[in-house]
């Protein structure tokens, strides 16, 4: 996604609690393994690259900022979670590279690239497991549960995507089921696991998870409209990417409800390879055409807002305003 427009001082109820999170997670590489008689030092350095992969930081920020909202006094417990989320932030970016073959992520070359594919699929299995281990620390089984299930869901976005690429029919509940498994699920565990530390009440755990959800949903569907809106410098990452690589995303789902952008669709997953590149501008125009984009940049306004109402069940705070603005900041990112 495209560098964000969250202000510096969003954090700030919590920056405290995030620089130790983000000192933790640079900190991970041998400490985390045991020495073996080798020299593993190379190891460590590409341990140190993946996890110094620059970020937003916003799971970690949302966890600790959620565990806040009903007064609860700083906690080594959310700090673990917070870590735990970012890890496995982490290792699926790790993964989603590794399966889609991208060469960088965010302006750095990516495991995979660097290393090879295989490397790159055991170290992110690594920062899984370690991942695991931090939330474990939370004593929590509620959320263990949680995190698990979250592991699940988004390996199962990853098969979905993988079995549906170069359908040129994907439906929209279809779309938003995939969307909540690769990154909405985070989202939801990273409100979720917050307030459960933070001592909140049942409906306001639901409440701050249908924050998690919609934020992610939204989050997703903004990285969708940025393939077809930015270029390769301010998205971090080769542009157009997910048309060639056969995926339907929101604005095409969208613009295929107009006989003209379906076809050209339709006529576009069916080229041959060689011949897609040629095509790539006349099928981008008639997504625009039919409103695709626009549209889907509107449905990402939409889910802001319904977040921002969910958000309404805490209590009026800094940190209440600081999730706030985390949501409102992905209109403009």
């Amino acid at each position: 996604m495209a560098q964000s427009t969250i202000q510096s001082d969003t954090f700030a109820p919590v920056a405290e609690d995030l620089e130790r999170v983000i000192a933790v997670i640079a900190e991970l590489s041998m400490n985390e393994i045991p020495k073996y008689p080798s020299d593993l030092t190379e190891l460590d350095e590409r341990l140190a690259h993946v996890m110094a992969t620059p970020g937003k930081k916003i799971r970690p920020a949302i966890t600790l900022l959620s565990s806040r909202l009903w007064g609860a006094a700083p906690d080594e417990r959310a700090i673990s979670m917070a870590v735990a989320v970012e890890l496995l932030h982490i290792a699926a970016l790790i993964h989603d590279d590794t399966v889609d073959d991208a060469d960088v992520r965010r302006g750095i070359p990516t495991a995979g690239h660097l290393w090879g594919r295989n490397f790159a699929v055991l170290l992110g299995d690594y920062v899984f497991a370690t991942s695991a281990k931090f939330v474990c620390a939370t004593e929590s089984v509620r959320l263990i549960r949680r995190f698990a299930e979250t592991i699940a869901e988004l390996s199962r976005g990853e098969l979905h995507e993988m079995t549906n690429l170069w359908a040129s029919h994907v439906s929209y509940e279809e779309y938003l089921a995939r969307i909540y498994d690769k990154t909405a699920s985070l989202f939801c565990t990273s409100a979720e696991s917050g307030a459960v530390l933070g001592n909140a009440d049942e409906k306001s755990i639901k409440a701050l998870r249908d924050y998690g959800y919609y934020l992610g949903v939204a989050y997703q569907v903004r990285d969708d409209v940025l393939d077809y809106e930015s270029t390769t410098v301010q998205l971090g990452k080769p542009t157009h990417q997910d048309l060639l690589a056969g995926k339907l995303t929101l604005p095409a789902i969208l613009a295929a409800e107009e006989p003209g952008a379906a076809d050209a669709i339709d006529q576009f997953f069916k080229a041959p390879e060689s011949e897609r590149a040629a095509m790539l501008d006349d099928v981008i125009h008639q997504i625009r055409l039919a409103g695709g984009v626009k549209r889907a940049e509107e449905a990402t306004f939409a889910f802001i807002d319904t977040a921002l109402e969910r958000l309404q069940a805490a209590p009026d705070s800094e940190c209440r305003d600081a999730l706030a603005d985390i949501a409102n900041s992905v209109k403009s990112m």
